[in-house]
């Protein structure tokens, strides 16, 4: 027995490769963004709105059809969808539409705003909102 010698896979190997067997649908694109480019006041709902749940963090909002998830204090996740923007825009939250929007552009499946991420690039014009 020969132990020096390994099977290869039968998908083979390199990035190429990876698209031939259809991996690319497991792998989520997630656009991280830092929940200072939300105004307080928008912060300040989506995290009443949570507190006063029923416990459970991962409960959905529902301001106007839009569906957030907390995941903790002042961090939440959003699936990149058309009736999300279309929510966002009916509650007049213009900020998190924009986010929205751009996640959609590079084609992303969820947005993620966190206390802990870096905020965009000043390039992109997306405002820093200042918090209390």
């Amino acid at each position: 027995m020969n132990n020096g010698s390994i099977t290869p896979a039968p998908w083979g190997h390199g990035p190429g490769t990876l698209q031939s067997v259809g991996l690319h649908r497991y792998i989520a694109r997630t656009l991280r963004v830092s929940a200072l480019h939300l105004p307080w006041a928008i912060a300040q709902q989506l995290n009443a709105e949570h507190q006063t749940g029923e416990g459970d963090e991962t409960t959905p909002s529902h301001h106007a059809g839009l569906r957030i998830v907390e995941l903790d204090d002042f961090n939440w996740r959003a699936d990149v969808t058309a009736d999300n923007i279309a929510a966002a825009q009916a509650l007049g939250w213009h900020a998190l539409r924009r986010l929205l929007r751009l996640a959609q552009t590079y084609q992303c499946e969820a947005l993620e705003i966190a206390r802990g991420s870096p905020v965009l690039p000043a390039i992109l014009e997306f405002e820093v909102f200042p918090w209390p």
